[in-house]
């Protein structure tokens, strides 16, 4: 197990408290020129720094193996996913009855519905291959395509280690990558053809490549003035001309934007996240980093319950819509927050401890 990097845990702890908020839809101050919404809530950039931070610990020497590096990488992000996705299936029916879904909200395009026999089934067949559609934990459609980007590199890596030379063989690797992503790109966002877990697959397979050139080949070290400066221009500039990033849909402005806007916000994320490793916050951003994938997987769970908690006093709360509405109340957003970031560490933190003992 490779040892865990400081900043990278808090640039992901900035990253996963952006995913939270962009979950939670509330009013902000904000004007053309200050997006406060896609800055903050991270539309624009969260999950694909995300992406790029995967990257950063990918070596040459483990893409060599590439059945043990596609082991690795089930064990470590699928298998992970299934703990997580076939519980919620499982529990479908029951998160209906105590009205955690209602056949009135769409997810996916569809309206959710109670399941039959055949339906969970088919269902949990879905989440074994890639394919889970579950609404309480849709937000791991990150993990899937995360893990499909994984085999997808290694595989990619070992064809073009076979066809080039060895000084050549990354280039073109990551000449197909950039190749892949240009055609995806124009095929959805032109012409509306996208391709569930496949069209957005190929675009991170490019992020991961970035990432893992920027750390193991280039060895940056995020620590320029100069650097963060005219990346936090870029990062600004990109929120205010061409704004939202949507991977889920593999729906952006166009690759430029994703590339050259996302590598700047990543920058930024990672040069503040250096300056504040010994500090308080940093410890904090640190703890929510190491366990993002609980809270990615578990923090529309924690709205809810909290949902349940508000509706004593305010009445009018929903708890069936998948995202909770808080406007400009300040109290509601902080709570919605703490419940759907800290209360999955706790999970996690629990789950380390029943390991530890039984392991």
């Amino acid at each position: 197990m490779r040892q865990r990097t400081e900043f990278v845990d808090i640039a992901k702890g900035f990253a996963i408290l952006a995913v939270v908020l962009a979950h939670i839809h509330f009013d902000v101050w904000g004007s053309d020129l200050f997006p406060t919404r896609a800055i903050l809530a991270g539309g624009m950039w969260h999950v694909p720094v995300f992406f790029i931070l995967a990257g950063f610990f990918i070596k040459e020497e483990k893409l060599a193996n590439t059945f043990q590096f596609v082991k690795g990488k089930l064990k470590t992000v699928h298998l992970l996913t299934l703990y997580f996705y076939i519980p919620a299936v499982l529990l479908h029916n029951v998160f209906f009855s105590i009205g955690f879904y209602s056949s009135t909200v769409k997810y996916s395009g569809k309206y959710i519905m109670m399941y039959d026999t055949s339906v969970f089934l088919k269902n949990i067949l879905a989440a074994v291959f890639f394919a889970g559609s579950e609404p309480i934990v849709g937000p791991l459609w990150f993990a899937y395509v995360l893990s499909l980007a994984f085999i997808g590199y290694a595989l990619l890596t070992m064809l073009c280690r076979k066809l080039f030379k060895e000084s050549n063989y990354e280039k073109m690797r990551f000449f197909v990558c950039l190749l892949l992503t240009v055609v995806s790109a124009i095929l959805s966002n032109k012409y509306g053809l996208t391709i569930s877990r496949c069209s957005n697959t190929v675009v991170v397979m490019l992020l991961l490549a970035i990432g893992q050139y920027m750390y193991q080949k280039k060895k940056m070290t995020f620590d320029s003035w100069l650097f963060f400066g005219m990346s936090l221009l870029l990062f600004w500039q990109n929120a205010v001309l061409s704004g939202h990033v949507h991977l889920d849909v593999n729906r952006y402005h166009d690759v430029f934007h994703l590339v050259c806007g996302n590598i700047a916000a990543l920058y930024v994320i990672c040069f503040i996240s250096k300056k504040i490793v010994n500090t308080s916050i940093g410890a904090v951003l640190k703890m929510i980093g190491e366990k993002s994938f609980y809270i990615m997987a578990l923090h529309i769970f924690f709205f809810k319950v909290f949902a349940l908690i508000v509706r004593n006093w305010k009445p009018e709360t929903t708890v069936d819509f998948l995202t909770p509405t808080v406007g400009g109340n300040v109290l509601l957003l902080l709570g919605y927050v703490a419940f759907g970031v800290f209360l999955p560490i706790v999970v996690a933190k629990v789950v380390d401890i029943i390991k530890g003992r039984v392991f």
